[in-house]
């Protein structure tokens, strides 16, 4: 069975101007929130920014994740299995059917998501999953006529069973993040998170902003680290 891949994504929003990143880290940060919830806890701006999101309503659940991270090279701001290109998704053979639309939105930095430029048709046997099918084109990604395209910042990019990868920062920067997904799997959150964590590629997670009710803890990348490991901004 052959699998058709969609190319770069189509459908991708006008410029958004975005505030600056001091006033953004001061936003509440989410993961895994639905949208009722979201609405009711996020800033005037965060709500203009999710009106500004293409929800076509056709699944259950719209999960938001949202935050400010301080990323340094060789970590990322979430776990990232396959290590390389990969399909969103839940099921396992949602690379064929797609099961999630996936809305991404990311501030100037040098850790932008790229996708696959060009649609791309790979063989798949029966019953072969998600993981199998991007990790075979992961190890591979020449052979299948993969090329780069990233993304520009300030943009709401839509997807479902495209091929992307998460790039390590280059240097150590801020980045926002919004990530929306329509998806029949529910949520596991219905209030802001206090907590962001840092994964460090093949190493451990590590806290890198807190939010306490009248400051935010932001720790020192790996790199600097030294006593004392924080700095606490008045919120």
């Amino acid at each position: 069975m052959k699998v058709h891949v969609p190319g770069f994504p189509t459908e991708v929003s006008d410029p958004i101007e975005l505030p600056d990143i001091a006033e953004l880290l001061m936003y509440p940060a989410f993961q895994a929130i639905d949208a009722d919830n979201f609405l009711k806890h996020a800033t005037d701006f965060q709500r203009y920014l999710f009106g500004k999101v293409p929800i076509r309503n056709d699944r259950k659940y719209v999960l938001i994740r949202s935050g400010v991270w301080l990323l340094e090279p060789n970590s990322r701001s979430h776990v990232m299995t396959s290590g390389g290109w990969h399909i969103d998704g839940v099921a396992d053979d949602c690379h064929v059917c797609p099961d999630e639309r996936v809305f991404i939105l990311a501030s100037p930095c040098s850790a932008l998501t790229e996708f696959n430029l060009n649609p791309l048709e790979a063989e798949s046997e029966p019953g072969e999953s998600r993981k199998h099918f991007m990790n075979k084109i992961a190890r591979e990604p020449e052979k299948y006529g993969v090329i780069p395209r990233m993304i520009e910042p300030g943009r709401i990019y839509t997807f479902e069973n495209h091929l992307h990868r998460a790039i390590d920062p280059k240097r150590i920067e801020f980045r926002y993040f919004l990530r929306v997904r329509e998806t029949d799997s529910a949520g596991n959150k219905s209030t802001p998170i206090k907590d962001l964590f840092i994964h460090d590629v093949g190493g451990p997670d590590r806290i890198n902003i807190h939010y306490d009710a009248n400051k935010i803890s932001i720790y020192y990348p790996r790199s600097m680290q030294r006593a004392p490991q924080q700095y606490t901004a008045a919120s």
